[in-house]
């Protein structure tokens, strides 16, 4: 197959991809798992399809004791029966936009053995779920200096009733053990479901600290096993970004923040309608391909969240 041949194939290839723009149920359900497998916040959140734009999601729970001393023959008295508690999270969904551009030659290397479609919509999911990512962690709507992350509020910003202050101390065990205490003690039933999650950077700075004891678990670590602290695993993620903890714009002034959160309590709502526009540029011999869709982020029990911020981000 020839130059010629292989550009008018992915060209036929990719306007079926695109045929009226809006992905078909197929189309949308292979997309959908090559993006939440990504490795990415994505893979450990709660993601919800959304049929549309705005959705709520029921809550129910118990908050107290349910059991009481059983009297045979006695039925329990009105106030002694259990009430479950009862209340909702809105999912409000923002379009983002994707761009994949996927040259020439890489269609020369893809285009045999009908590679094409499989090697497009893992890109396009590759490049969703990163920028999706960026999003709902870092998302906030006062945020006039970036019109993408000012289009909601993400975790960063709606962690806000247990604050872990490091004020510039480093990654130590101190700081897993001050944010493990600042989970209402009701939430953490199964510690070792739940997450830490700090950046890569300070996920590197704690594993250096377990295999420098020289143990099993150091050697596990070592060959890229996860680190835990406390018996909850810590979990570097690409999009918590650094910042000036003063603003003097000094390097060894940035910091991070960092989550004590059990994954499904991040309901990351994507909307079903997703469209794929595609173009081609003759001039600079690629494919463009666009993707719109639309997405927001909640926590289920926001009580049930410790961030940590202003940790040293640097290596030592």
């Amino acid at each position: 197959m020839d130059n010629k041949q292989i550009i008018e194939k992915a060209a036929m290839t990719l306007a079926s991809l695109a045929t009226g723009g809006k992905m078909n149920d197929t189309q949308f359900n292979t997309f959908y798992r090559k993006m939440i497998d990504s490795p990415t916040i994505l893979r450990d959140a709660r993601t919800v399809v959304m049929p549309i734009d705005s959705m709520k999601i029921e809550k129910i729970g118990f908050g107290s004791r349910v059991l009481r001393p059983g009297v045979e023959g006695t039925a329990l008295q009105d106030n002694q029966l259990a009430v479950p508690t009862t209340s909702t999270i809105r999912l409000d969904a923002k379009e983002v936009i994707a761009e994949v551009n996927i040259t020439y030659d890489t269609l020369e290397n893809n285009i045999e053995g009908d590679r094409l479609y499989d090697t497009i919509m893992q890109l396009l999911a590759e490049r969703v779920a990163l920028d999706m990512e960026e999003l709902i962690i870092n998302g906030d709507t006062s945020n006039d200096a970036d019109p993408y992350l000012k289009l909601i509020d993400g975790i960063r910003k709606k962690a806000t009733s247990h604050i872990v202050d490091m004020n510039g101390d480093g990654v130590t065990k101190a700081l897993f053990k001050r944010m493990y205490a600042a989970v209402p003690t009701k939430y953490l039933r199964n510690p070792a479901d739940w997450r830490f999650y700090t950046s890569y950077s300070n996920e590197l700075e704690w594993k250096d600290q377990v295999v420098s004891r020289q143990t099993a678990l150091g050697d596990q670590t070592l060959q890229g096993g996860m680190p835990n602290a406390f018996g909850i695993p810590v979990k570097g993620i690409a999009m918590l970004q650094g910042y000036d903890i003063d603003g003097a714009g000094a390097e060894t002034d940035i910091v991070n923040d960092a989550f004590l959160v059990h994954p499904k309590n991040i309901a990351v709502g994507f909307s079903r309608n997703v469209t794929v526009e595609v173009d081609k540029d003759i001039r600079a011999r690629k494919f463009i391909i666009v993707l719109t869709a639309k997405l927001d982020v909640q926590f289920e029990e926001e009580d049930a969240v410790a961030k940590a911020i202003k940790i040293k981000n640097t290596i030592s």
